[in-house]
C-alpha cells in the first residue's frame, strides 16, 4: 500500500478539501461586498493558503518558526534569519478532528487540525520547530494532544516560561532570562543573532507596528470597515514583514457606514474564515471602533525602543516590550488591561463593549465577569457573548445585538442630552 493510500493520509486529504472549499467561500464572500477592494486581494490570497509551515518557508525564503501565541517577540526570531509563523485555524470543519477533548479551545483544535491536514493524520509531523509559551493550560496541554492526533511526539519545542505576576522585579528579570534562552535555541537552528541583525529586525518590524497603527486610526475614523482590518491582521504572519507591511502600506481610506453605536470589542481572538461575529456585528448595526484582540489590534504591542544597540540592549528592549505591554488575561496582575479600554474612550468615542469568549477559552472567561462588573460601574453597556466556531448560533447572537444596539444607542442620546 503507498503512503497516499494509508488511512491517515486519506482523511487528511477529504478534510483538506472541504477545508480549502469553506476558505474559498469565504474568501469570495468577502469579495462581494460592496466595500471591496482590489487592494484587499493579497490579504486573501494569503488567507486561503493557511497556516502552511512549508508553503510560508518557501513564500519568504527562510525557515518557518511555528508559534502558538504572540507572546514569543517575532523580532527575535527574524534575527536569527528564520520566519515566525503564528499557527491558527478559524475553520469549524476542523471539528472532525478525533483523539482531542470535547471542550477544547475552538481556536487551537482548528489549528491543530490545520496541521494535521497539512501532514497527513497518522503520519507524523515533519513541519519545523516549535516555540510554545506556558500562557493557557490548552496551549501547555497542545503538544501532548498533538502527539495522540499525529501519532508521534512533535519535533523540538522550545518552552518559553511566562512569568504571570508581571508587575514583580523577578518576573521582569525572569523574561529576561527566558529571552536569552530563546536566543539559544533560534541560533542552534538559525543563524547566529548579533546586534545588528537584531537591530534591523527591530526596525523592520517597527514599521509594521506603524503600518498596523495607521489601519487601526482608519478604522477608529471610519476610513476602514472592521472586517477588513481583522482580516489584514490576521495575515500578517503569513508572509515577510517587508512584504506584508507593504501592502498594509497600500491600503487606502475610503469612507464606510460608521453606525452611531460604536462598540469596543474584547476578549477572545478571532481568524479567518471564523468572521461570524464581525458580520453579526455590523449586520446588527454596531461598529468596532477599537478592539484589544490579540488576532487584531494587538498582534504587535508596539515599537521596541533600544537606547543601547548592543545585543544585550536590544533584547531587554524586545522583552520589556513584551512582557510589560502584554494585556493577556493569563496574567495575575493585569489592571492595565481594563485601564486600556477606559483609556480608549476619548479616540474610539465607543458607547458599550463587546466581549467576546470562545467555549472552552478560559482565562477570556473567566476575565469577562471581573471586566464586566468594572465596566458597568462605569456607566458602560456590556455585553458578552459565548459561542464557538459553529453557525447554529447566529440568529440567537443577532438578536441579542440588536438588543444591545438599542440599549447602547438609547445611553449615546442620554448623554448627548445631559451634555
Amino acid at each position: 500500500m503507498t503512503m497516499d493510500n494509508t488511512p491517515g493520509k486519506r482523511l487528511a486529504k477529504r478534510l483538506s478539501d472541504r477545508v480549502h472549499a469553506e476558505l474559498a467561500r469565504a474568501a469570495e464572500t468577502l469579495r462581494n461586498r460592496p466595500d471591496y477592494s482590489r487592494v484587499y486581494d493579497y490579504f486573501l490570497e494569503l488567507v486561503v493558503k493557511g497556516c502552511d509551515s512549508k508553503a510560508v518557508a518557501s513564500r519568504t525564503g527562510r525557515k518557518a518558526i511555528n508559534m502558538l501565541c504572540v507572546q514569543v517577540p517575532p523580532e527575535l526570531i527574524h534575527a536569527a534569519g528564520l520566519q515566525p509563523l503564528k499557527i491558527c485555524g478559524g475553520s469549524s470543519l476542523n471539528f472532525s478532528l478525533p483523539e482531542t477533548p470535547a471542550l477544547m479551545c475552538p481556536m487551537l483544535k482548528a489549528s491543530m487540525a490545520a496541521v494535521s491536514i497539512n501532514e497527513g493524520f497518522g503520519l507524523g509531523f515533519s513541519g519545523g520547530d516549535w516555540v510554545i509559551p506556558t500562557t493557557c493550560d490548552w496551549v501547555v496541554k497542545f503538544p501532548e494532544i498533538a502527539s495522540r492526533v499525529w501519532r508521534r511526539p512533535m519535533p523540538r519545542v522550545f518552552w518559553l516560561e511566562l512569568p504571570h505576576l508581571r508587575e514583580r522585579p523577578y518576573g521582569a528579570q525572569r523574561w529576561l532570562e527566558e529571552m536569552f534562552r530563546l536566543k539559544d535555541f533560534l541560533e542552534s537552528i538559525g543563524e547566529k543573532i548579533t546586534g545588528k541583525s537584531l537591530s534591523q529586525s527591530v526596525a523592520l518590524y517597527a514599521r509594521a507596528w506603524r503600518a498596523m497603527n495607521r489601519l487601526a486610526d482608519m478604522r477608529r475614523d471610519g476610513t476602514l470597515p472592521p472586517v477588513w482590518l481583522m482580516l489584514i491582521m490576521g495575515t500578517f504572519f503569513l508572509d515577510s514583514p517587508e512584504r506584508w507591511t507593504e501592502a498594509a502600506e497600500n491600503v487606502t481610506p475610503s469612507p464606510v457606514r460608521d453606525s452611531a453605536v460604536r462598540v469596543f470589542l474584547a476578549g477572545s481572538p478571532i481568524f479567518f474564515p471564523n468572521l461570524k461575529l464581525p458580520l453579526l456585528l455590523e449586520e446588527a448595526g454596531l461598529y468596532v471602533a477599537a478592539d484589544d484582540l490579540c488576532s487584531s489590534e494587538r498582534v504587535i504591542p508596539g515599537a521596541v525602543i533600544c537606547h543601547d544597540t548592543s545585543e544585550y540592549g536590544v533584547i531587554s528592549a524586545i522583552a520589556e516590550r513584551y512582557h510589560g505591554a502584554c494585556l493577556c488575561p493569563t496574567f495575575i496582575d493585569n489592571d492595565r488591561r481594563i485601564n486600556n479600554i477606559l483609556g480608549r474612550k476619548k479616540d474610539a468615542r465607543f458607547n458599550g463593549v463587546v466581549f467576546h469568549v470562545l467555549k472552552g477559552c478560559h482565562p477570556y472567561d473567566i476575565e469577562s465577569l471581573a471586566l464586566e462588573g468594572e465596566l458597568k460601574r462605569r456607566g458602560f453597556r456590556f455585553i458578552r457573548l459565548e459561542t464557538d466556531y459553529t453557525p447554529e448560533d447566529n440568529r440567537n447572537l443577532f438578536t441579542r445585538l440588536e438588543a444591545f444596539h438599542n440599549t447602547a444607542r438609547d445611553g449615546a442620546h442620554e448623554r448627548q442630552d445631559r451634555a
